[in-house]
């Protein structure tokens, strides 16, 4: 099995390397998984997370959209997996009891559904996803991870629909269209560091007329978890090449405090700033709120996310400090 996990990770490779137009929340950075398939099941807890925004709230008929996401890894019961605090103790993959310093290979699952509603056009997508994570020494883990499914696209005119009507693509009125998705990723982490990168892709655009492939997106990420006294710090930066938006670089950061409260910045494209705050009950259910601050005369952008962790398993296998 890890000789398989490994080739399966160097294939991912040279995958990522080449290059759909997915929806883009503000709040990816708490949700890596929105973007890199292959950080499904990176937590012990299983992850689900439900959100909902709406953008440029001062145009009429301004984009909304709907997103729910969830992941956990496929851990058996009682299987150890320990998290090491002697460096110079000997390093292996494989079963191992309490007293051993053993980490295992460990698989995730994933499933991701979004909807995104711009005007007269409407998207759904569907995607299952599988990853890989193979320990490569006591700290450091590789994940590389895979996803397939379908995007739905409608549109939909009507009377209070005011555009180009000799445009042909309007000609139908109403417009349904099926369309393959895949992507793929890799996700290097650790208790401290992280980087990504990913990409996903339409087999084809629906409504482009001569049949080419426009739609790819790319994404590569990269942030650090400082931690100090009751506080944890979380500075990362994105950069994507999207379908829509075009090449852009974006900067965050997080600052959480006991685990319990958190608030944050954005500077998406390094010109649209937003701020985020969240809270976490009970570790268990996350509230979380983003705020875009606009060009005035486009009104605010807003996003409200809310997540469950199940922790079940990980209480099963006792390991529950193992990715965090």
């Amino acid at each position: 099995m890890k000789k398989w996990c490994i080739s399966f990770i160097l294939l991912l490779s040279g995958f990522v390397g080449n290059a759909q137009n997915e929806l883009f929340s503000r709040q990816y950075f708490l949700n890596n998984f929105l973007v890199n398939p292959a950080v499904g099941g990176v937590n012990d807890y299983m992850d689900a997370r439900l959100s909902y925004s709406r953008q440029w709230t001062a145009i009429e008929n301004s984009p909304s959209s709907l997103l729910f996401t969830f992941n956990t890894n496929l851990a058996k019961e009682k299987d150890q997996v320990l998290r090491y605090s002697y460096a110079d103790r000997k390093y292996k993959i494989g079963k191992g009891g309490i007293s051993h310093n053993y980490r295992r290979i460990k698989h995730g699952v994933g499933f991701k559904a979004t909807y995104d509603n711009v005007n007269v056009f409407s998207y759904t997508d569907l995607a299952l996803s599988y990853a890989c994570h193979v320990p490569l020494n006591p700290y450091l883990t590789l994940s590389a991870g895979v996803g397939a499914g379908v995007s739905l696209s409608s549109l939909r005119l009507d009377d209070q629909y005011v555009g180009d009507m000799n445009d042909p693509l309007f000609q139908t009125g109403k417009r349904n269209e099926v369309t393959p998705l895949v992507e793929a990723g890799l996700w290097l982490y650790s208790m401290g560091p992280y980087v990504g990168a990913s990409l996903s892709r339409y087999m084809k655009d629906p409504y482009d007329e001569d049949g080419k492939t426009r739609y790819t997106n790319i994404y590569a990420t990269a942030g650090w978890q400082i931690y100090f006294s009751d506080f944890s710090f979380i500075p990362s930066v994105m950069y994507r090449n999207n379908g829509y938006t075009g090449k852009g670089l974006d900067i965050n950061a997080m600052l959480w405090y006991a685990d319990v409260v958190w608030v944050g910045a954005s500077l998406r494209s390094l010109e649209n700033p937003s701020v985020h705050i969240g809270v976490l009950v009970k570790n268990i259910f996350e509230l979380n709120y983003s705020y875009d601050i606009n060009k005035k005369h486009w009104g605010a952008s807003h996003e409200v996310g809310i997540a469950y962790r199940i922790w079940r398993r990980a209480d099963d296998c006792k390991n529950r400090w193992y990715f965090r």
